[in-house]
């Protein structure tokens, strides 16, 4: 009798419960971009990590650490896969947050992820850029700095020896 507890197909098995995620992924028209494999392993994460904070804000319009946090676990769990990440199975997954704005976000992230493993520190040419820019910036600030502080000590050198005219 209890060899016969078990009848009938499993939902593997049975054609009309197949993975929906694969079909979606299969229906959609997807840029050759997503074609091209990733591997996490040569990327500098950290770097990764904060542009995905700044894009996902610029993108939805908030904050939002768990989608956040759900982007980068799932870069950091497929590292360990032979496949590597699939950009469009990532889409699928942040549709719900992005909307239309998932495959925009996804473009520029497989783009990010592509240029940082072709760098021997794995970090992205736009990265690098920005970070240039950044530090340029801070230079020239710094110099407007020092400069008002040299007119400000000259004006007070003055002012002084003005003083000690009067006296």
């Amino acid at each position: 009798m209890a060899g016969n507890f078990f009848k009938g197909t499993s939902t593997d098995q049975d054609l009309r419960f197949g993975d929906k995620q694969r079909k979606l992924i299969m229906s959609r028209q997807w840029p050759e971009l997503f074609d091209k494999k990733v591997d996490i392993k040569k990327i500098d994460m950290e770097t990764i990590k904060q542009w995905v904070d700044q894009k996902v804000q610029n993108y939805i319009g908030i904050e939002d650490e768990v989608v956040q946090r759900q982007i980068v676990n799932y870069l950091e769990q497929q590292a360990d896969e032979i496949k590597g990440p699939d950009p469009k199975e990532l889409t699928i997954l942040i549709t719900g947050y992005f909307e239309k704005n998932a495959m925009p976000f996804m473009t520029d992230l497989w783009n990010l992820l592509l240029s940082a493993q072709d760098q021997q520190n794995g970090v992205a040419i736009q990265i690098q850029d920005q970070k240039q820019q950044q530090l340029q910036r801070k230079k020239e600030q710094l110099q407007r700095l020092q400069q008002k502080y040299e007119q400000m000590k000259q004006a007070i050198d003055y002012v002084n020896k003005k003083i000690k005219k009067n006296k």
